[in-house]
């Protein structure tokens, strides 16, 4: 036979290739069944370090014993000639190509697909084994739809001196944390970080991190710039958006665990209403279209159900986003529009209530005369249309509001009065007999007992209704889906569900609408609206950030310098503002005197945040 042959196994055909190896079907005559066989490149198999590489994989997986991870069977000893690792022959695609010609529509399908991943990430670690080159490459699905983690080629023991090949980068540039790149101790979280690169690729369909060059890549992930989640999947949800950028976060100690990830993608799946996750597999590799479409199906009852509990709870946040993932399903959706109409009311009738409690509070301090003067014709002075306007304590200090609300009703009913008086609730009337004055009072008579005086008070003439107009639609766009938008001053929502919506719609006249972001100086646009306009020009907003306020707390008087290129940016014990360009800006920082290095640090800083780094050491004396 001409087949080569690798201890007792005999090449059948090449099934894929890697930087350190070459995988092979194989047979393995003893049990007859085919299996992986991976060898190393010969390049590579020279070197002794490369060979004991391979052999500590080897050794490394074999200890493992989890669904999700491919099983080994066999290898080389470090001291053969022939460097190869046997394993389970994996009869499935990878999750890329697998992802590509089925593109993901729910993140329910990301986490479906990637939990399996993190829990055998999360048995790794606990036998201190780092992965270190999680990607869709390194993911095969099963038939069965069981995904399975491959190639541990550059896992690394935790416990162990690390082997390093030089002037070789171990990993997937895209997927790299930024520990990695900086040569530091790598561990967990650099998986994590890799698996968070993972996930955003599947719910966005686009990789977190991009370059024209691997420089430009690496400063990218060093940095921590990439695009929000809802960003890029307006419709993803925030818990899943939260999920994945608390997996990239650049500070491995900010990380959730393996663990912990796995807990909170279960939790997600356990929200859709997803139990049995084997079967659910199952359907999904054995036709993702049908599955898909049938899982938006299930999601969108649920979804509308979830966000009337939330908003019944008064979670409104919560219901919003509910509303938005639904509406993403079924943009027509009567319960979902109708709750989602609900919250804009309730915001402008919010709204409309504060003003309110503004004009009583301002009558009651500014109308003092006329409280005065009510007080002496008596506890229970009736208004025009036969209620009580307020009733005066003994002392003619303390004032009880209407009887509505002392008797327990809800403010509604206040904002009830106000809407279905004449000229909307206009209080003209009152302030026109409210200014105090002496001889007026005076000549009041004074109150007798059994006797109540109504006092003369007129209400406002109905103005005739202006004739009706139509509204103009605007659309609103904006860099940052999670800012607030404020019309005159009114809260509409969230900038994600207004585009949803395809905008608001105003009367004609003069409106300023605002946005509100944390990391975003706040910005006000003006629209002007002509009777009889439909359409207004769209109104967009962009991101001017804040600068970061950064603080160093060590011996005092010391220098804070930019190491990249040495500018101080102030002393230590003091409030530095840093401009930045980006809701989150990563930067390396040079501590000490010149030519008297304290300490270096790299810190993430985040716009109108303050961040506090501390000096772990003290100069010198």
């Amino acid at each position: 036979m001409n087949e080569p042959r690798y201890g007792r196994y005999t090449v059948a055909d090449k099934i894929g290739q890697g930087g350190m190896s070459v995988v092979y079907r194989a047979i393995d005559p003893s049990l007859d069944r085919a299996v992986a066989l991976k060898v190393m490149h010969p390049h590579l198999a020279d070197r002794p370090e490369s060979r004991a590489r391979f052999a500590r994989e080897a050794r490394a997986v074999a200890r493992l014993r989890h669904p999700h991870i491919v099983e080994v069977y066999d290898f080389a000893p470090a001291e053969s000639e022939q460097a190869y690792i046997v394993s389970e022959l994996i009869e499935g695609p990878t999750l890329r190509a697998f992802a590509e010609e089925h593109p993901l529509r729910h993140p329910e399908a990301a986490a479906l697909l990637m939990l399996p991943i993190v829990e055998a990430l999360a048995s790794a670690h606990s036998a201190g084994i780092v992965h270190r080159d999680v990607k869709p490459e390194n993911i095969m699905i099963r038939p069965d739809g069981s995904p399975v983690l491959m190639d541990f080629g550059i896992a690394q023991m935790v416990d162990t001196e690390t082997l390093t090949a030089t002037g070789t980068v171990l990993g997937s540039p895209a997927h790299m944390a930024p520990e990695v790149i900086d040569g530091h101790d790598v561990g967990a979280p650099a998986d994590v970080f890799a698996v968070g690169t993972v996930l955003y690729w599947l719910v966005c369909g686009a990789l977190p991190f991009a370059g024209p060059n691997p420089s430009a890549l690496f400063r990218r992930i060093l940095e921590g710039r990439f695009d929000p989640v809802l960003q890029r999947r307006p419709h993803a949800g925030r818990a899943m958006a939260r999920l994945i950028e608390a997996c990239l976060v650049t500070e491995a100690d900010g990380r959730p665990s393996a663990a912990a990830l796995a807990e909170d993608l279960t939790a997600r799946l356990t929200d859709a209403g997803l139990s049995d996750l084997r079967a659910e597999r199952v359907a999904f590799v054995a036709d993702p279209a049908v599955y898909q479409d049938e899982l938006g199906r299930r999601l969108l009852p649920r979804l509308v159900t979830r966000a009337r509990e939330a908003l019944a709870q008064r979670r409104t946040a919560r219901a919003l986003d509910l509303l938005d993932r639904a509406l993403g399903l079924d943009e027509n959706h009567p319960e979902a529009q109708a709750l989602l109409e609900r919250i804009e009311r309730g915001q402008r009738l919010g709204h409309r209530l504060r003003i309110a409690a503004v004009v009583l509070v301002v009558l009651a301090l500014g109308g003092g005369g006329w409280w005065i003067a009510a007080g002496m014709v008596g506890p229970d002075v009736p208004a025009a249309d036969g209620g009580a306007l307020a009733t005066v304590g003994p002392d003619m200090g303390s004032v009880r509001p209407p009887d509505a609300a002392a008797d327990g009703a809800p403010d509604q009913a206040m904002d009830a009065r106000l809407e279905s008086a004449p000229d909307g609730g206009s209080d003209a009337g009152l302030e026109a007999d409210a200014t105090p004055d002496a001889a007026r009072v005076a000549a009041r008579p004074i109150r007798t007992p059994g006797r109540r005086l109504r006092p003369r008070i007129r209400p406002p003439a109905p103005e005739p209704e202006p004739p009706p107009t139509a509204a103009a639609r605007v659309t609103i766009h904006g860099q940052y889906k999670g800012a607030r938008v404020f019309v005159d001053g009114a809260s509409r929502g969230y900038l994600y569900v207004i585009e949803r919506a395809g905008g608001i719609t105003l009367p004609p006249g003069r409106h300023e609408i605002r946005f509100q972001n944390p990391g975003c100086a706040d910005q006000t646009h003006t629209v002007e609206i002509a009777p009889g306009q439909t359409r207004a020009p769209p109104v967009v907003f962009t991101c001017v950030h804040r600068p970061a306020t950064l603080r160093v707390e060590g011996p005092d008087q010391l220098e804070v310098r930019r190491t990249d290129d040495g500018v101080q940016l102030g002393r230590t014990n003091q409030d530095i503002r840093v401009p930045v360009d980006q809701l989150k800006t990563r930067i390396s920082l040079t501590i000490g005197t010149p030519g008297d290095s304290v300490e270096r640090h790299t810190v993430t800083l985040t716009a109108g945040e303050r961040q506090v780094i501390r000096l772990a050491r003290r100069p010198d004396p």
